[in-house]
């Protein structure tokens, strides 16, 4: 007997990417069958102050830096926003050119590549973890690290890159807040309780935190704690996501082996296949 490809069929799968950057998402979630339910989580804000990132180029250009890490295809996309803006596009691809470059995944690898930037690493878990594992090897101590990234991101990556003797500094090239629709905010509590969505998909510690912040003025966290894990499954992209849900009280019901979110969808599809 041919055993059937585990589906999404008529199951509602809420999206917590920020707008603008999940379709792609919900075309897959399509394919297997799902219904799309969009609510970003993160609002993107670009940066007015631009001083550390003009510091930061002309670091790169005299080949002062030993790595640089992205971590998103965010990061790479307003770095080289920000350096159009600046007029040093040039100066920042040069300066990239001599130094490590590490993509945290294949999607922010290819947005490197589509700048002509050579990506050095892609470790095998596409995580901070993933990262850390990889450059265990390497003698760090006294090493120049720089990460572009959003302002918001949680510092457990510089953390354990300094404990292994980095000189390590953020970059923050974009902000990522918490959104502000309240008519969206409305429309998911009301859908939520009335268990019309059965599952939500985390792709970030933030993205848990923020979903959380959004609706504490519809009701208290303990209750909506309990709303999350009485009607929904929940999917972690990725083992720091799952501790940010726990830490919450939340249930973690998904993470996939490969933190990518095909691979977290077809996780999900048998999740509930073997129920």
């Amino acid at each position: 007997m041919v055993q059937k490809t585990p589906s999404l069929k008529g199951k509602t799968v809420a999206l917590t990417r920020p707008a603008g950057q999940a379709e792609e998402a919900g075309k897959l979630i399509e394919e297997k069958g799902g219904v799309p339910y969009y609510i970003p989580a993160i609002e993107i804000k670009a940066l007015t102050n631009f001083t550390p990132i003009k510091k930061f180029i002309t670091e790169l250009e005299k080949g002062k830096v030993d790595y640089v890490i992205l971590m998103s295809t965010n990061g790479v996309k307003y770095l080289f926003s920000i350096a159009e803006s600046l007029k040093q596009t040039s100066q920042l691809k040069v300066g990239l050119s001599k130094t490590f470059v590490i993509a945290v995944g294949p999607r922010t690898a290819q947005a490197l590549e589509e700048h002509r930037v050579k990506v050095g690493l892609v470790p095998m878990k596409y995580s901070s973890e993933g990262l850390i594992e990889c450059l265990n090897s390497k003698e760090l101590s006294g090493k120049k690290i720089r990460i572009p990234r959003t302002s918001n991101a949680t510092p457990i990556l510089s953390e354990k890159l300094k404990e292994m003797g980095a000189d390590v500094e953020e970059i923050y090239v974009y902000e990522s807040g918490l959104p502000v629709d309240a008519e969206l905010k409305d429309r998911f509590f009301q859908d939520l309780t009335s268990g019309k969505i059965d599952a939500i998909v985390f792709g970030s510690g933030l993205s848990a935190k923020n979903i959380f912040q959004m609706l504490t003025e519809k009701a208290p966290v303990d209750k909506l704690r309990s709303i999350i894990n009485d009607k929904v499954t929940t999917v972690a992209i990725g083992s720091t996501t799952a501790e940010a849900l726990t830490e919450m009280g939340v249930k973690v019901d998904v993470v996939p082996e490969d933190y990518l979110f095909e691979k977290a969808l077809a996780a999900l599809a048998s999740y509930w296949n073997s129920e």
